[in-house]
């Protein structure tokens, strides 16, 4: 039919057989037309008629397209569908003799209908015959038609599959070899035997592929353009092969008879001028560059005009017409495509373009291994052309795709690696349909927890009311971020619907029920006991927080929470939050023992809190010898809670029995060394798996470490060491690489299968043979090398390897180790661009000196696309180079925050800064405007580091839903005052002295943004112990947090908690009256520096006891507080005398021990290694003090000072400062370069004598040699010792070497010294970090032309008046805050500070 003779009349044309019998090989579109809208004309004409029949089966059709056609256009089938009863079986049914019929000359139409008609399969499998009955004779249409459609019939023709039968000749026949080339064992037979590969090889080329390629599915000889053209039922005039050799004519022919739309065009070409795609994969696959050549540029052209054409009409009908074998093969096909592509913009070219076609493939096939193969394809996308691809896409189509694809979610396999492309495909997704209704909701619910929290705020209010999608949000709700929940809530929040939280039904809180733990607390508070009780059992089941199920408890119980058991049965967790004088009664049952136990073991009740020690004085009634494991593993959360005394009583293969039990807390190293000496001392206990050491490796020593599983028993082994090697001390470390002997103490080698440890080991005990090393890459590579190791190790391969591109990018984690010199050994080179991408992509990231090389390579070079920068190393750039960035760099960088704030954190504050106010713009902070709830959703954790005007403009509603969050943040000192003076806005919570219990549970740990005063002046009914006691807890909670160790402690904190607890620790007695005696509740319910002297010489010997582990790991008591504990202590009869004190009790000790005089010291037994290391950690000890400990423990062990191991030397630890130097001069400096590592991670105390004498030693040739052939490997790995390097040394440092000074180094150094040795040169060598490790004294001590020198190296070449005004004053700030902020030039205000002005009130330097 026509397309330019619209007359044609279709109702006459499907009453024409001759032409069913053409177009039932070429337009079968129009066939299937007619069976549905002229059935009556098709049943005569066709279905009915024995004469069409006759005809069609004696058509002899040659060619291989032809066949192909035939199978594809399966009249029989509409045949078949039009005489189907009203259940689909078939009216018609086969005789037994039909077989038969086919031996005969002549077929007559009623048995070829009866017998072949009812569906494909009977027709091909009756056509075709089985092993037993009727085969078509070799040549005839018959005969073909089966080869190509039925599976088992080359092998009735041709022979068994078998190999081990085949001849000779049967190697050499293709059509075999081909039938059989998917059989069991067959691959490996051919492609492994190389006798019968090299002989078929040149016989049969494509065997070449086959072999070569694992995934191929055939050996198919065909080239890529005429698969596609045999696959696609396009009619044409010749051969296809010939597409291989010189397409150009071939296709200009079709395109032109495509393009003609008027005048005489073959009627079979007509349909795929509505083929819009068709016309695109062609051009798409004309311009791959492993098309072809030749007439190229003339085929597109001609390709763009079809498409124009045809780009005016619908597509729709093409894939409609193919049948389930070219849908498989097109997909089969886009997959082989994608696997085997390396371009990517071809690959996004052919998803971009044909994505909805694949989508209908799949989706009619149901085939869930082409969807997730596409669906990762679509993960790797970059994300704006994701977008593209989605926004040019149909509507339908993307619904049609999301709908199946929330059917087989199950089966597309989504990893944790793939979160990241997965919000960005959920933005993608969001973007296309900002308008979701409850029906795209369920289908997109799958991506529920990738959604951002400005993608849940986009939602309409009225959505999350809807019954389905509160349904697919709980189903959800597991796999959701807290800070998502809290995003549907407060999304919900906006909806007006159900009115006031207080009117929500119970009903709609139920369908709430994993978001309401997350409802914002002023709203939670809100909920009425009529709301709550109905509710009890769910919220018991449910994640709500302490403050929530305090609240809980309050609303329906009342404050005194008389809870009877039977009640408290119903509660589930909400029991974890009852208070301690009403758990007592409690306490008597035995099954609520049990359920508060378990709040302990999950973390609800802390293991220090008032509730818990209220559980441990129950429980330590029990019978400790007479515990079961099962009863033992019930005491988990609370074991180390019970102190020395109990664990004594334990039965230790009981201990041993619950170590690899989950939940188990740590031990302390007093408990830990008594369980670990316990288990040795036992014969009948087995040792305990490396694995199992963690709750336990605070107390491990060397006597216990040598009857360890080694690491090199185990893959297993090893891997435990490896992630213990980090958690442990120092000293630790050191001892377990000695005893585990994989050092090779004057060996060649290090011991075998010890791979995994690597990287803990010092330099000297690393290979130095670079040839060793690069024979071994293949391990080397993926060890987590440190950046010394990684210059150490690339060092030695450049000493023995020409080190080129190629192999430098293949070298893995030592690449870290690349020197600047031979980076810029490569500028000239065309792709020198290449490689420094390469080097800021290095995982692990790279030496700040390296940084500061690849920067100054980067800024010579304009045209360097600095998009192509990682997130993370664009974000150290310097200043003017952010400022010039891209905002799609921006975003990536804001993500890579969002993912690790630490890294933001570690910034300085100038690039803080100017990182915000760049993120603010993008995000649409406009200046003077006020801050949104949903601007503060959007810069999140960025909020507190905007100027602090900026601050103050945040909404205050919005502010007050968002309190939660702000107790997570780290809030620099400006924004926390700020923040402050907003709480007690009327607005917010009001004035402080007007708080009532609900608004300080509201506020949380933020009440310490007020000032001590503002704090002493809460309200006293307000500030019960239960609260402050909760206070207390988040504060610590948060400190050890990654936030807040990155943070940096609050200004005065220590004068806010004192103000905070006053009342309890000061008591309500007047003037003159004695101060209350805490226990040990009073102190875990407040903080033990809160107390006195006085008062802890007046505790109870029980109540000390009870908290001793807990006073003596408190970092935080001044030295006469712990003086006043030891004298305390001395009064008890376990303490007296001094030489029988146990090593377990001086571990107990902790900090306390720091006060006992260096006679005491000398009394103590101190043989045991592991307690002078444990002693060697803290470093608030004397001289006298320090060389008491060293002298006795070299007395009681029989060492003299030459014997000292790298062990022994690493545990003294700050204790080595004990020694004089002429003793230091004595250290064995093979041992003592070895413990640099370790030791060069401590700020030694040590006199400049001391400190020249260690690194005297470390220069010696049993060392690291001479200074002059130090790399800057050396002087990374011995650390703070560089410090002690003699003036004559450091001056005399290149570049190089001064690059490998840690900060710590540099710090730690003279400040006269400093000046001296370091000129300006030297100084303008510093890496940004290196620069601000100047302290204050050292930069009072600098010239002019020396502070010029470290403030361009701090501002990273950038001299800004300003910033050199700051920079001295911002270091002194940050240390002593209090000082009114006055603004002096760097080197005359660093003058001020050690001038005798600014003293302390003692007469020292204030720093």
């Amino acid at each position: 039919m026509e397309a330019s003779d619209p007359g044609v009349d279709l109702q006459s044309l499907c009453s024409d057989a001759a032409w069913y019998l053409s177009a039932a090989e070429a337009d079968f579109l129009w066939v299937t037309v007619c069976s549905e809208y002229f059935a009556t004309e098709f049943n005569s004409t066709v279905c009915s008629n024995s004469s069409f029949w006759v005809a069609r089966a004696q058509s002899q059709v040659t060619m291989q397209k032809e066949f192909y056609s035939f199978n594809q256009t399966s009249i029989d089938n509409l045949c078949q569908q039009m005489s189907s009863g009203p259940n689909g079986s078939s009216l018609k049914s086969t005789s037994e003799n039909c077989l038969s019929h086919l031996n005969t000359r002549v077929l007559n139409v009623q048995n070829f209908s009866r017998c072949f008609l009812p569906n494909a399969s009977t027709l091909i499998g009756n056509l075709c015959g089985t092993e037993t009955t009727f085969v078509p004779v070799e040549g005839s249409w018959a005969f073909e038609f089966c080869t190509k459609n039925w599976y088992n019939f080359t092998s009735l023709g041709l022979g068994t599959c078998d190999i081990r039968y085949w001849t000779p000749a049967s190697f050499e026949n293709a059509t075999l070899l081909k039938h059989c080339w998917n059989n069991k064992g067959f691959r490996n037979y051919i492609c492994h035997n190389d006798t019968i590969y090299y002989h078929l090889a040149p016989i049969h080329p494509w065997i070449l592929g086959y072999c070569a390629d694992p995934e191929t599915n055939s050996g198919d000889e065909r080239c890529f353009l005429q698969k596609i053209f045999d696959l696609l039922p396009i009619p044409y005039d010749f051969e296809s092969s010939q597409l291989c050799q010189n397409p150009t004519p071939h296709l200009l022919e079709i395109l032109y008879k495509l393009s003609e739309c008027k005048g005489e065009v073959h009627e079979l070409h007509n349909w795929i001028v509505n083929v819009n795609y068709i016309l695109r994969l062609l051009d798409f696959i004309v311009s791959l560059p492993s098309g072809f050549d030749t007439g190229k540029r003339e085929v597109r052209a001609q390709l763009s005009e079809a498409i124009l054409l045809s780009s005016l009409l619908d597509n729709t009908s093409f894939y409609a017409a193919l049948s389930s074998n070219a849908s498989l093969s097109v997909l089969q096909a886009v997959g082989d495509f994608l696997r085997n592509e390396r371009n990517v913009s071809l690959k996004e070219d052919l998803l971009s373009c044909f994505s909805p076609v694949l989508w209908d493939l799949i989706q009619k096939e149901d085939n869930s291994s082409s969807l997730r193969f596409l669906f990762q394809e679509y993960l790797q996308m970059p994300r704006e052309s994701l977008r593209s691809l989605l926004m040019s896409a149909e509507n339908e189509a993307v619904k049609r795709f999301l709908s199946h694809m929330h059917q087989t979610w199950n089966q597309l396999q989504v990893s944790q690696q793939d979160e990241q492309a997965m919000e960005m495909m959920t933005s993608a997704l969001l973007h296309k349909f900002p308008r979701v209704t409850p029906d795209l909701f369920v289908d997109l619910s799958q991506f529920i927890p990738f959604m951002s929290v400005s993608d849940i705020m986009s939602f309409p209010s009225l959505l999350l009311v809807n019954d389905s999608v509160l349904t697919a949000i709980r189903d959800h709700s597991s796999e959701m971020k807290p800070l998502q929940k809290r995003a549907f809530v407060k999304r919900l929040l906006q909806s007006n619907v159900l009115g006031q939280v207080p009117l929500w039904p119970p009903y709609f809180l139920r369908s709430l029920q994993p978001l309401l733990p997350h409802l914002p607390l002023c709203h939670f508070q809100q909920l009425t006991a009529e709301q709550l009780i109905p509710l009890v059992e769910t919220l018991g089941n449910s994640s709500l927080d302490t403050t929530r199920g305090r609240h809980v408890l309050r609303t329906i119980f009342g404050n005194k929470q008389n809870i009877t058991a039977e009640i408290a049965q119903r509660l589930g967790i909400l029991l974890c939050y009852m208070n301690p004088e009403n758990l007592q009664a409690l306490l008597r049952f035995q099954p609520f023992v049990k359920r508060l136990l378990w709040c302990v073991s999950e973390g609800l009740i802390s293991p220090t809190s008032r509730r818990a020690h209220s559980l441990l004085q129950a429980v330590k009634s029990v019978n400790a010898s007479e515990l079961t494991s099962s009863q033992l593993a019930s005491l988990r959360g609370i074991l180390p809670q019970l102190g020395i005394s109990f664990l004594n009583h334990v039965s230790m293969t009981r201990i041993t029995d619950i170590l690899a039990k989950p939940g188990l807390t740590d031990f302390s190293p007093a408990q830990a060394f008594l369980i670990l000496k316990k288990i040795m001392q036992s014969k009948d206990i087995s040792i305990p798996h490396p694995c199992q050491l963690w709750p336990l490796r605070f107390g491990l020593g060397p006597a216990f470490m040598k009857i360890l599983q080694p690491p090199w028993t185990s893959d297993s082994s090893c891997q435990c060491w490896k992630s213990l090697l980090p958690e442990l001390g120092l000293a630790q470390r050191a001892m377990l690489l000695e005893t585990l002997q994989i050092l090779r103490n004057g060996s060649e080698k290090l011991s075998p299968h010890i791979d995994c440890l690597l990287p803990f080991v010092p330099l000297k005990e690393l290979t130095d043979d670079g040839a060793e090393i690069f024979k071994n890459i293949a391990i080397y590579k993926f060890q987590p090398w440190s950046t010394h190791q990684a210059q150490y190790l690339f060092k030695k391969i450049l000493q023995t390897s020409n080190i080129t591109k190629e192999v430098f990018m293949s070298l893995g984690s030592i690449a870290r180790g690349v020197t600047c010199n031979w980076v810029r050994n490569w500028a000239n080179h065309s792709d020198f661009g290449e490689l420094l991408i390469f080097i800021t992509q290095i995982p692990l990231g790279i030496h700040p000196s390296l940084k500061k090389c690849v920067i100054e390579e980067i800024q010579k070079r304009s045209e360097m696309d600095l998009q192509l920068l990682p997130p993370q190393f664009s974000i150290d750039l310097p200043l003017r180079m952010i400022e010039t960035l891209p905002n799609s760099s921006l975003e990536a960088i804001l993500d890579h925050i969002s993912r690790h704030f630490s890294d933001f954190l570690r910034l300085p504050h100038y690039k803080q800064s100017v990182l915000v106010e760049r993120a603010s713009s993008i995000l649409g902070v406009v200046p003077d405007q006020e801050i949104s709830g949903m601007l503060l959703d959007l810069l999140g954790p960025l909020f507190p580091f905007l100027d602090s005007s900026r601050v103050e403009q945040v909404q205050r509603e919005a502010l007050l839903l968002r309190l939660d969050e702000f107790k997570g943040y780290c809030l620099p000192p400006e924004a926390l005052l700020e923040l402050g003076q907003l709480l007690k806005e009327a607005a917010v919570l009001g004035e402080p002295s007007g708080w009532t219990q609900m608004q300080m549970e509201h506020a949380g740990r933020l009440v310490l943004s007020l000032s001590p005063q503002e704090i002493y002046q809460l309200p006293k009914e307000a500030s019960s112990l239960d609260i402050v006691e909760q206070i207390l807890e988040s504060q610590r909670d948060w400190e050890t947090s990654k936030v807040g160790q990155n943070c940096g402690a609050i200004e005065k904190i220590t004068e806010k908690k004192k103000s905070l607890t006053a009342r309890f620790v000061t008591g309500t007695a007047g003037k003159g009256k004695r101060e209350p005696i805490p226990s040990c509740s009073d102190l875990k319910g407040t903080f033990p520096a809160a107390w006195t002297t006085g008062q802890f010489l007046g505790m109870l010997e029980q109540e000390l006891l009870d908290c001793l582990d807990m006073l003596g790991q408190d970092p935080d008591l001044s030295a006469e507080q712990r003086k006043a504990l030891w004298d305390r202590l001395k009064q008890f009869q376990m303490y007296v005398p001094l030489r029988s004190v146990k090593p377990e009790q001086i571990l107990q000790l902790g900090w306390i021990v720091t006060q006992l005089s260096d006679k005491e010291l000398q009394e103590l037994n101190l043989s045991h290694l592991e307690i002078v290391a444990y002693m060697g950690q803290f470093d608030q000890w004397t001289p006298k003090q320090m060389r008491a400990i060293v002298l006795n423990y070299l007395k009681r062990s029989g060492q003299s000072i030459e014997d000292l191991e790298m062990s022994k030397l690493v545990s003294y630890g700050f204790l080595i400062c004990g020694l004089s130097p002429t003793e230091i001069s004595r250290l064995d400096p093979k041992a003592l370069s070895k413990s640099a590592l370790f030791l060069g991670e401590l700020n030694l105390g040590c006199s400049e004598l001391q400190a020249e004498a260690l690194t005297t030693r470390i220069m010696l040739s049993d060392a690291f040699g001479p200074v002059s052939e130090w790399g800057p490997e050396i002087f990374t790995e011995i650390g703070t010792l560089a410090a002690g390097l003699p003036d004559v040394v450091l001056s005399s440092l290149i570049r190089e070497q001064f690059e490998g000074l840690t900060p710590a180094a540099i710090g730690l150094m003279p400040a006269s010294k400093f000046a001296v040795v370091f000129s300006p040169v030297h100084l303008s060598w510093m890496t940004p970090e290196q620069a601000r490790a100047v302290t204050p004294h050292q930069w009072a001590e600098l010239n002019s032309e020396q502070s010029q020198a470290v403030t361009m190296a701090q501002y990273e070449g950038e001299l800004i008046q300003e910033q050199r005004d700051l920079i001295c004053y911002t270091f002194f700030f940050n240390h002593r805050p209090c000082l009114t902020p006055v603004f002096y030039s760097s080197h005359s205000f660093c003058k001020l500070i050690s001038s005798t002005s600014l003293r302390s009130q003692n007469g020292g330097p204030l720093l």
